[in-house]
């Protein structure tokens, strides 16, 4: 008997060889919706619009509207980053990072048929220097709050719990008045809020649980959800609070980077020291990564002087 066999019609995604300027931005659009729906945090989202419309910056300046993107632009806006406006590498990285998977979402989406985001190269970015604060730097930082306001409290306990549990200052400012446990001192990063929407739990010293609990004591006295405010009584952002760490500094007359993530560097530097391993630090800092937590442990000179001498390994063959 012999089989006939119906043929099947295949669906062929018309994909574009190009794309002009125009359709660049009207598109990035569409992709905020399905990273949206995707997931991302609101912060990422934020970046991402805020990153293209640095780059819409530099082509309205630059370049006609009815361009063609192509490799060139991309490489043209690198150099002008880079040459033109001695950006920071890190900084350069962060707007390629989302520039990347933008490009990446157009071709998978059949809007280019080239994934322009396999050229971009990241800049290469200088060893880590970003020096943690000394005790005497941190006292003075803290010594420059005003307890007897609402604000500088609020600061002076930001302060102390980042260097109690080395949270990230985005996370810290989403804490909502559930997410505190000052009988059994820990304090919840819900997932939603936290950079690898991992929820973690960290625990929180005798002092940091004390001074949670007037500032939750504070905040539902004037019906406030969150438990980091303004003295308006509204949530704070995370600009807010570096901008105000870069304030204190400059008070303090500390001459280093003063900024919520130079604290949380400090408070990495600082459990090592004391002993912590560094697979227990990992998961405090909410890293997915161990090789990222290894970056933040940048010890300074006199530290490995003390260590090599508590080693005192020749002493052992020299006895």
């Amino acid at each position: 008997m012999r089989m006939q066999f119906k043929p099947q019609l295949q669906t062929v995604r018309q994909i574009r060889r190009t794309i002009s300027l125009q359709e660049f931005f009207t598109l990035h659009e569409d992709f905020l919706k399905d990273k949206t729906l995707e997931g991302l945090a609101p912060r990422t989202l934020n970046d991402h619009k805020r990153h293209m419309e640095y780059f819409k910056s530099y082509t309205t300046v630059n370049i006609e509207n009815q361009s063609i993107v192509d490799r060139q632009m991309l490489k043209n806006y690198i150099y002008f980053m880079l040459h033109e406006k001695q950006f920071k590498p890190c900084t350069i990285n962060l707007r390629l990072r989302t520039l990347k998977c933008y490009l990446a979402w157009l071709h998978n989406n059949g809007h280019l048929k080239e994934n322009f985001a396999v050229g971009i190269t990241l800049v290469k970015v200088p060893q880590d220097t970003i020096q943690p604060l000394n005790r005497n730097e941190i006292k003075k930082m803290l010594n420059s709050c005003d307890t007897n306001t609402y604000s500088g409290f609020r600061d002076f306990v930001i302060m102390l719990t980042i260097l109690d549990t080395g949270i990230r200052i985005n996370e810290l400012c989403e804490t909502r008045i559930e997410d505190v446990d000052t009988k059994n001192r820990l304090l919840r990063v819900r997932a939603e809020v936290s950079k690898t929407r991992i929820e973690r739990v960290l625990p929180l010293s005798k002092q940091t649980s004390s001074l949670f609990k007037q500032l939750i004591d504070i905040a539902n006295d004037n019906s406030c959800e969150y438990v980091f405010n303004s003295n308006n009584g509204v949530k704070i952002n995370t600009d807010y609070i570096i901008r105000n760490f870069q304030r204190h500094g400059k008070r303090a007359n500390v001459e280093k980077r003063c900024t919520p993530h130079v604290w949380r560097h400090t408070f990495a530097v600082e459990a090592v020291k004391k002993g912590m391993d560094v697979f227990t630090l990992q998961r405090i800092l909410g890293h997915s990564n161990i090789q990222t937590t290894r970056q933040y442990v940048q010890m300074q000179t006199s530290d490995i002087q003390q260590k090599h001498s508590e080693a005192g390994i020749l002493e052992r063959f020299l006895e």
